[in-house]
């Protein structure tokens, strides 16, 4: 019985033109990644930044997965190259750190890197920090002034899900506000030393006490690729 301790795992988050969704799906498959989910999602930059970053679409794909910790730097770098990602508007492609995950899951997302030494194990602490990933959750209506206020901020874009809230006949007013069930979820991947900026902005703007009723929150990124163009400007 190994004593080994489970490995770590993180959630790998690919953004691209939806022309190259398939593409990231085979290179995920041929890396034997086996739980991945793509959803369909709308670019909100305005047309002078699409046109800075060489966008013909705003039509996008989002691909996210459970990824060995250990195989994290090696899958980004093969996706960078497979698609690109350091030509301008091309994609995004970063990882977050998570806390826990279920057992079961846990076995079957790990069980084809169990047996890989120490030397595969790839160091990610270079670009800790650097980034945060801005998730903003509104009610529809309300996703230009969020983004208003968000490029006001210093964001340069972000990507928009369309979602709708969960709800049971026991649901009723929160704090005398009736929720409205159809949400914009808006990602924004942002520099660590901007996001206090950029959050305080949304909240102003799309907060729980305006009609958006939006509820802002953000998590750490701890590698990222597809930015560069976009940074280093």
């Amino acid at each position: 019985m190994s004593d080994s301790k489970p490995l770590a795992l993180k959630v790998l988050g690919v953004i691209v033109d939806r022309t190259w969704s398939q593409k990231v799906s085979d290179i995920l498959a041929e890396e034997q990644i086996r739980f991945n989910f793509i959803t369909l999602g709308e670019g909100t930059a305005g047309s002078d930044i699409l046109a800075l970053l060489g966008l013909n679409s705003v039509d996008k794909s989002v691909i996210c997965c459970l990824i060995p910790e250990a195989a994290s730097g090696n899958l980004l770098r093969l996706i960078s190259d497979r698609i690109h990602l350091s030509k301008p508007g091309r994609g995004i492609a970063f990882t977050m750190p998570i806390t826990g995950v279920s057992g079961a899951a846990l076995k079957l997302i790990t069980k084809d890197f169990e047996n890989k030494g120490d030397d595969e194990k790839v160091e990610n602490g270079k670009a800790a920090a650097k980034y945060d990933m801005i998730l903003a959750i509104i009610n529809q209506g309300h996703l230009d002034a969020l983004m208003t206020a968000a490029k006001a901020a210093g964001a340069r874009g972000g990507t928009v899900l369309h979602g709708r809230k969960s709800t049971s006949e026991s649901d009723g007013k929160f704090f005398g506000i009736v929720p409205q069930l159809e949400k914009d979820i808006v990602a924004i991947l942002t520099k660590h030393d901007m996001k206090n900026d950029i959050m305080r902005a949304l909240s102003q703007a799309c907060g729980m006490h305006t009609d958006a009723q939006g509820v802002v929150l953000s998590l750490p990124v701890d590698e990222i690729d597809g930015l560069k163009s976009v940074t280093e400007e």
